[in-house]
């Protein structure tokens, strides 16, 4: 997080929760500050391994499938905070909490075995419309 607050374009972390992101934010912005930095123009990025299917049981059991090979058998609550799976509408529920914490571009890859163009298709189509941008606080003179 330094090296990105005092050299980098942006930040892109993953496997991360988003109360993790909003600290992750706030560290970044303090290291620019302390190195009297403009942060205009950075990136505040993730990469979100995630499944969405129209059965939220077969999205989670993707995820479980697919980061438990990968990264060792992790608990279902740790999963659900850092890598989204279910219904187009719970998906859409959990990347508004990224969102919320300062993400604004989502790289997100299917966590799933099978059927990736159907995640890709409903990420698409159903989970990134839904999401919406916090208005920026009113600037008072």
């Amino acid at each position: 997080m330094r090296r990105a607050a005092r050299l980098g374009d942006g930040w892109m972390p993953y496997l991360m929760s988003a109360s993790a992101y909003a600290r992750s934010v706030q560290t970044i912005e303090a290291e620019a500050k302390a190195a009297d930095r403009d942060l205009a123009g950075f990136e505040w990025m993730l990469y979100c391994y995630c499944s969405i299917r129209r059965d939220g049981d077969r999205a989670r059991n993707d995820v479980a499938t697919f980061l438990g090979g990968a990264y060792g058998d992790k608990p279902g609550a740790m999963l659900d905070r850092i890598a989204p799976a279910g219904t187009p509408e719970e998906v859409a529920a959990r990347l508004q909490e990224f969102v919320d914490a300062g993400v604004r571009h989502l790289i997100i890859s299917p966590a799933a075995p099978d059927d990736t163009l159907e995640v890709v298709t409903l990420a698409a189509e159903e989970v990134l419309p839904r999401l919406t941008v916090p208005s920026a606080p009113a600037v008072t003179p």
